[in-house]
């Protein structure tokens, strides 16, 4: 198995950094270190984008179905104004 096609190791692994960059600077780290973590973020983020979007699983609904994929919430009014319309 390729680590970097695991979509949960690389979203677990830039949160947990972006936490690190939060306490970091809570604790009074050096301006280096949160500079360098800083310029550090936009790419890992961009990184986990694009793991997210190659490498994972697309929902089984639609958002007009189903507004949230992880909560059972139906959007209303959609089917009563597609029979008014």
């Amino acid at each position: 198995m390729n680590l970097m096609k695991n979509v949960n190791v690389v979203v677990s692994t830039v949160t947990i950094y972006a936490l690190l960059y939060q306490l970091a600077i809570l604790m009074g780290a050096g301006a280096e270190l949160i500079f360098m973590m800083f310029s550090l973020s936009p790419f890992l983020v961009g990184y986990m984008a694009y793991v997210i979007l190659r490498y994972g699983v697309p929902s089984k609904e639609t958002f007009d179905e189903k507004f949230y994929c992880d909560w059972d919430y139906r959007r209303n009014g959609r089917e009563e104004m597609a029979e008014a319309g």
